[in-house]
Order: C-alpha cells, then sequence, then structure tokens
C-alpha cells in the first residue's frame, strides 16, 4: 500500500504546482494581485497537507487490515 500512497502524494502535488504555475500566470497578466497570487499558494499547501495526512491515515489503516489476514 505505500507504493500506491505515495503515487497518491506525488499526484497531489503536481496539481499544487499546477495550481502555483496558474497562480503565477494570474499575477503576471495582472488578472490577480501578488497578494493574492501570495494567498492562493498559501491555501494549496494547506490543501496539499491535510491531503497527504488523509493518504497516509488511509494507507495505515490498509496496511494493517492486510497485515490481520
Amino acid at each position: 500500500m505505500k507504493k500506491s500512497g505515495e503515487a497518491a502524494k506525488v499526484s497531489c502535488r503536481n496539481i499544487r504546482r499546477d495550481g502555483n504555475k496558474h497562480f503565477d500566470d494570474a499575477e503576471k497578466a495582472k488578472t490577480m494581485t501578488e497578494d493574492d497570487r501570495d494567498k492562493g499558494k498559501e491555501k494549496m499547501q494547506d490543501l496539499l497537507k491535510k491531503y497527504e495526512a488523509n493518504i497516509d491515515a488511509l494507507s495505515s489503516k490498509k496496511e494493517k487490515e492486510i497485515m490481520e489476514q
């Protein structure tokens, strides 16, 4: 389960990277302020931490289930 958990975390990090790029592009295009860009990136990071914690919890739970069989 660790491999699929790590793959899920990598996918989440890729989404964060893409989201951060969109924030940077919007700020460069002057459709977003620098402060809003920074707040958006901070929110992306907070969401990443939340989902990584969920992935870890689910992976641990599944690993325990498998070990009990």
